[in-house]
């Protein structure tokens, strides 16, 4: 079998319980629920500890989003928590790596490029 054969199957396939709450998320665009909601638990039928594992699943493969409100996750469709954001005047988050970019970008700005190799050897002194 081509690789390409198994993990295209792999990307693309959903377990059910995963898709039966991502359908439920993707249904409530103005709702958002806590990882331990029990209403919506008993919506679809299962134990708050999977709807829980499932949730951070979902949000983890960046199916649904999730946003912190006064110390509580929730998690909702992407439009959900984009509603959620709006509403709330908080900004999308940062990726870590575009960060990560600027903050070298900064740090360049104001010493210019550093030789770290250079700068170990010379505080580390000779090989001898």
């Amino acid at each position: 079998m081509k690789i390409t054969d198994v993990t295209g199957r792999r990307r693309h396939r959903m377990s059910p319980l995963k898709a039966r709450v991502h359908r439920y998320l993707e249904d409530h665009p103005d709702e958002v629920f806590s990882y331990r909601d029990a209403d919506i638990a008993k919506k679809l039928g299962v134990k708050i500890s999977a709807l829980s594992f499932t949730l951070w699943a979902l949000h983890r493969e960046n199916l649904i989003g999730r946003q912190e409100v006064d110390g509580k996750v929730y998690f909702g469709s992407n439009e959900a928590i984009r509603r959620l954001r709006e509403r709330l005047g908080v900004a999308e988050p940062e990726d870590p790596f575009e960060r990560a970019r600027r903050i070298r970008d900064e740090i360049y700005r104001e010493s210019g490029y550093i030789d770290s190799l250079e700068l170990l050897d010379s505080v580390r002194g000779s090989w001898d």
